[in-house]
């Protein structure tokens, strides 16, 4: 691959990088949180799909951390399109939990 062309990928790699990280890693204060009164979620009695919606919850930070970890691992190895892709799955996975969270209230 030419220089030019992967200095530029490097360059976008690291515009998106490092304020996703900084976005994760503070929303994971948010979430500690909710996962710190998620037991409250079963006050109510059972819902269908409460054990999911907890689940999902308590997932994101090991997401989170992970994602971060793998996308930073991928740049460093020169893999700037995965270390970009990889950004996505907090949010899908917030997008999950917006899901569940409208089917459980």
């Amino acid at each position: 691959m030419n220089a030019p062309v992967n200095n530029r990928r490097r360059k976008i790699a690291l515009w998106i990088l490092i304020p996703a990280t900084v976005l994760f890693l503070g929303s994971l204060v948010p979430a500690g949180t909710m996962i710190m009164f998620s037991p409250m979620a079963f006050d109510a009695g059972p819902k269908p799909g409460l054990w999911a919606f907890v689940i999902t919850l308590l997932a994101y930070p090991v997401v989170v951390l992970i994602t971060i970890a793998a996308a930073w691992i991928s740049f460093a190895r020169h893999a700037y399109r995965l270390a970009m892709w990889l950004n996505l799955l907090p949010i899908i996975h917030l997008i999950v939990l917006a899901i569940e969270m409208s089917m459980t209230s």
